[in-house]
């Protein structure tokens, strides 16, 4: 803690005043980058998908099966076919909201080689 107090002292106002308004911007921007799975609803149903911490764009590739896998802590999760919202995707990446290792809710991306 010492530290702490001891490198703010040293740092000018305008300096502190930026580290400030750097870190508010960057905590504000990504709650926002969040609010767009605020929507997202578990297909078949009114329940949100999203929880403020499990949803973001993800690894996504067509299985040997045919069907989509998501890629979420270090292995490949199979999307069930009724995860698959039917909406485009916010920026061209796929993107999942994943508890546990259950896929709620998954948009695929464009398709790349």
């Amino acid at each position: 803690m010492r530290r702490w107090a001891e490198i703010l002292l040293g740092m000018s106002y305008a300096a502190f005043v930026f580290s400030l308004a750097m870190f508010t911007w960057s905590f504000f921007s990504s709650a926002r980058a969040h609010d767009q799975y605020h929507d997202w609803k578990i297909p078949g149903t009114t329940t949100s998908c999203c929880n403020d911490q499990d949803c973001g764009p993800t690894r996504a590739r067509v299985g040997e099966d045919g069907l989509w896998e998501v890629w979420h802590d270090g292995r490949w999760l199979a999307v069930p076919p009724n995860a698959l919202l039917s909406i485009p995707s916010p920026d061209g990446r796929s993107h999942a909201c994943i508890i546990g290792s259950t896929v709620l809710c998954f948009v695929p991306g464009e398709i790349r080689s």
